[in-house]
């Protein structure tokens, strides 16, 4: 615990407090001390994305980087064995090392599968923790397996292969540390780290400052890497076949071989091919490898869209492609960027020529034999070679495909057992390095670019924060509209509700005046009817005064009447009176 204590102190104080001359000073004494897999765990635990810091505080003229040894055990890195131009080029190429007499090691980090190419029974082959595995924290399981691997099999050389890996610093850090030769075999361009926009492009070049050789493809590389390390041209090796295995060339058939993946361009060959398809109906496409899932749903997708189902076969990844060369008319080769494409070679080998976009830079297409190229992207222009080459007399397809194996038989006469043994024997002292004005100036060109890069990208992250706050506003303010335009509707619908119950408010009114009207009508005849009556009532009432006044005279006549009788009576009372009466 304490010693991890001490180390923690020291790589902090080595990376925040000393100088860099005083770190470059310092650095081989931290290995020695604390050891180099405990040094560059560390290191990538709490320093990940501080590489070109780490970089320019180590000295690559240092022993440490500086010490070789003779080359007796090779170990040879990739990450598989299976699908793809290094792994064949590997395969081709550890029969030669054994050749020359080194003990061969292979590492990979996939373990062998029945799709791997061949490799030499006296090879023995270790598996490495994968990448993915082993970021920052984790880099110790890498680490560590490392160690193992080189201490345990006295590995002196290593070969590392994958050339382009984000790993590539940290691994050789650790493989100079343990005082291994490093050389990288470079299998692709340069170009393509900024055509890709690669993430770890700049402290890639920066790391190849540690690599004690290079090894490239084509002469066009070799001027550029000479600025980071020794540079050598070494061709890949290529397998010349039988005369009876080359095609007749008397077919229409066009073959496309790779990884279909997206710098191959697969859905580019399989538009050229329609345009050719609709000149020449007997033409058919046979498209080798398999790849990326997306890219082949894409692929299948585009072959159904274009009706050509039953013309364009793919039979997958295939390990033994030479009988497909064999009965093929000619190479379509559609790729964006290549290093030493063995699709060229083996096709070449096979005396079929090749249609492809231009890669001026790639050895095997700048010899210009049996090479039919068109500008990158021009599928009408590959249609249109794929057209010319079919329809040519036999003669001339053959006269183009007799120069395709010629082109490959030269390339197969280089000695790579002397240009490969003379590198080793190099290695046994250090390789000069030395300082130029055009280094320094690629170098500040490099930082200046990073930098250029690096300011594109904080103003793009500006403006992709200023994006999304104006998207989460937007937003917000697309609901504060979508509530203001519910509450407009609300309001529209309750003025439409209040309209309507104005207009039946307005109808009640228009009604209600309507039946005042009548009232009042009926008011009026109601006055003129009571003036009628009352006028009537004023006649009854002189009627019944008249009546009373009649009825009162009645009564008075009555009672004079009455009285009247009443005498009568009276005196008629006293005449009986006087009257004699007979009472018998």
């Amino acid at each position: 615990m304490d010693t991890n204590k001490n180390l923690s102190a020291a790589i902090k104080r080595w990376i925040s407090e000393d100088s860099v001359q005083e770190a470059k000073e310092t650095y081989p004494r931290l290995i020695s001390t604390y050891g180099c897999s405990s040094v560059i765990s560390e290191l990538a635990r709490n320093y990940w994305l501080q590489q070109k810091r780490i970089i320019e505080r180590i000295d690559p003229s240092t022993p440490s980087f500086t010490y070789h040894k003779p080359v007796r055990t090779l170990g040879v890195y990739y990450y598989r064995m299976r699908n793809g131009g290094i792994e064949r080029v590997i395969s081709l190429l550890l029969p030669v090392w054994i050749e020359l007499g080194y003990k061969v090691v292979l590492i990979t980090e996939e373990p062998a599968s029945k799709d791997d190419y061949p490799i030499p029974l006296n090879v023995e082959r270790l598996l490495l923790p994968k990448i993915s595995e082993c970021r920052e924290a984790n880099y110790h399981i890498r680490a560590s397996a490392w160690n193992n691997i080189i201490t345990s099999h006295k590995i002196d050389t290593v070969i590392y292969e994958a050339w382009d890996s984000a790993f590539l610093f940290w691994d050789a850090c650790m493989l100079k540390g343990l005082g291994c030769n490093l050389i990288s075999g470079i299998h692709g361009t340069y170009t393509y780290l900024f055509r890709e926009q690669v993430p770890h492009r700049f402290n890639l070049f920066r790391a190849y400052r540690f690599i004690d050789c290079a090894i490239v493809l084509s002469h066009a590389f070799e001027c550029f890497w000479n600025f980071y390390c020794p540079t050598f041209y070494i061709p890949n090796p290529i397998k010349i076949c039988a005369q009876s295995d080359r095609s007749q060339l008397d077919g229409c058939t066009i073959l496309w071989v790779g990884r279909i993946i997206e710098e191959k361009r697969p859905l580019d060959a399989i538009r050229a091919f329609a345009l050719v398809k609709k000149k020449i109906p007997s033409s058919s496409l046979i498209m080798l490898g398999t790849g990326e899932l997306n890219v082949l749903k894409r692929t299948n997708e585009l072959i159904s869209e274009l009706n050509l189902t039953d013309d364009v076969i793919l039979p997958g990844y295939q390990t033994d492609v030479s009988q497909y060369y064999k009965e093929a008319t000619v190479l379509l080769f559609t790729s964006a960027f290549e290093g030493f494409p063995m699709t060229i070679a083996e096709a070449k080998s096979h005396g079929v020529p090749i249609v492809l976009y231009d890669l001026p830079y790639c050895e095997m297409i700048n010899d210009r034999r049996g090479i039919i190229s068109v500008p990158q992207e021009d599928i009408p222009g590959l249609a249109q070679a794929l057209c010319d080459f079919l329809s040519a007399p036999l003669e001339t397809r053959r006269a183009h495909g007799e120069a395709a194996r010629k082109s490959a038989e030269d390339f197969a006469a280089f000695d790579l057992k002397e240009a490969w043994g003379k590198l080793f024997d190099r290695l046994t002292h250090p390789i000069q390095r030395s300082a130029s004005i055009p280094q320094l100036d690629l170098d500040f060109l490099m930082d200046n670019i990073e930098f250029g890069e690096q300011k594109t990208a904080n103003y793009l992250s500006d403006v992709l924060a200023g994006k999304a706050w104006l998207e989460s506003h937007s937003q917000a303010q697309e609901n504060w509209i979508g509530e203001l335009q519910v509450a407009k509707d609300r309001a529209e619908a309750s003025i439409k509700e209040k309209d309507q119950w104005l207009n039946e408010l307005q109808a009640g009114k228009d009604w209600l005046e309507q039946q005042r009207l009548i009232h009042l009508d009926q008011i009026e005849k109601l006055r003129e009817e009571k003036v009628k009556l009352e006028d009537n009532c004023r006649a009854q009432e002189s009627k019944i005064n008249e009546l009373k006044q009649e009825m009162g005279n009645v009564l008075a006549e009555n009672e004079r009447l009455r009285h009247f009788g009443g005498w009568i009576r009276c005196q008629l009372t006293k005449v009986f009176c006087k009257l004699p009466f007979n009472h018998n």
